[in-house]
């Protein structure tokens, strides 16, 4: 029998009230946990956002689906086994905006309330969350200003030139995933230049921060010598900034856009102080499957 204590001390998600609520008695929750050694969360976002599989229907399902690579064979991990990925939906009743989601993550990390019936023992440390939003892929990209920046520096996708982000990759992003976010930078005049339109390539991540309505704010800055207003907005325990261009929002389409590392599971404890066993058991069977490569798990009040 495995030892869960052998694992020590991992990553976990803050149980702060978030979005979609609080962590509810008897739930099983994948988390992909802030670390002070973490990447940053850039790292781990799809961009441009991937279609759906098709046929797939993950609202409110979500499902275990085995890697495969490109030549259609299993992938594998460092134990030879096959690898299972968590496809997981954000629905838009708790998230209207996916940077509501983003904006959650990258301060408290990702902590999900999955199925007790999916065979959890499937998943291990090589697994990710991959997960889905309604309104991710800007079908109006074409349409529109390229955004202000794109986080992942994708050639094509922001006003800044190329050159100067391939500068700002180089000089290297310190900024961690658990830190807080610095003031976004001034946006650039409505007058785009002319070469910087020839280079947008595709819809970008980013550009959903600036497709959020000036309406979703809680609060609004106006900066002198900007054009644009500084707003900000409030969901769960989170509140971010963002800057509204007032462009058509109505071409985004549902969409993959973000691979999370699962760092491990949290089982929250019933008032007499037991958790779902049958979830438990599942954890517990993986960890004796994947030995050192299995996901751990905590018990915890919240």
């Amino acid at each position: 029998m495995i030892d869960p204590t052998m694992f020590g001390d991992f990553p976990k998600a803050d149980p702060v009230p978030r979005g979609c609520g609080e962590r509810e008695p008897g739930g099983v929750y994948a988390e992909s946990g802030l670390s002070p050694w973490g990447r940053p969360l850039e790292e781990f976002l799809i961009d441009p956002p991937l279609p759906l599989p098709d046929g797939l229907d993950l609202v409110n399902k979500p499902q275990v689906w085995q890697r495969v690579l490109p030549s259609g064979e299993p992938a594998l991990d460092e134990q030879g086994q096959p690898i299972y990925d968590l496809l997981i939906w954000i629905g838009a009743e708790f998230y209207p905006y996916c940077p509501d989601y983003l904006e959650e993550v990258r301060r408290y990390g990702a902590s999900r309330r999955l199925n007790p019936n999916l065979d959890l023992s499937l998943l291990s440390r090589a697994s990710r969350m991959i997960l889905a939003h309604p309104r991710v892929i800007n079908t109006l990209w074409h349409e529109q200003e390229p955004p202000q920046r794109c986080g992942k520096h994708v050639p094509g996708h922001a006003l800044l030139p190329i050159e100067e982000a391939e500068m700002d990759e180089e000089a290297g992003d310190e900024d961690e995933w658990e830190q807080e976010e610095e003031a976004l930078p001034a946006p650039a005049s409505q007058s785009t230049p002319a070469n910087v339109r020839a280079l947008h390539t595709g819809p970008c991540l980013f550009k959903t921060w600036e497709l959020i309505p000036q309406e979703a704010a809680e609060t609004t800055i106006t900066l002198d010598g900007e054009e644009r207003l500084l707003c900000l907005r409030a969901i769960g325990s989170t509140t971010y900034q963002y800057r509204p261009t007032g462009e058509e929002a109505s071409g985004l389409m549902p969409g993959l856009f973000a691979a999370l590392p699962l760092t491990g599971f949290a089982l929250i404890r019933f008032a007499d102080g037991s958790v779902n066993e049958r979830a438990k058991e599942k954890i517990l069977a993986g960890m004796e499957a994947h030995g050192a490569a299995a996901a751990p798990f905590y018990e915890s009040d919240r």
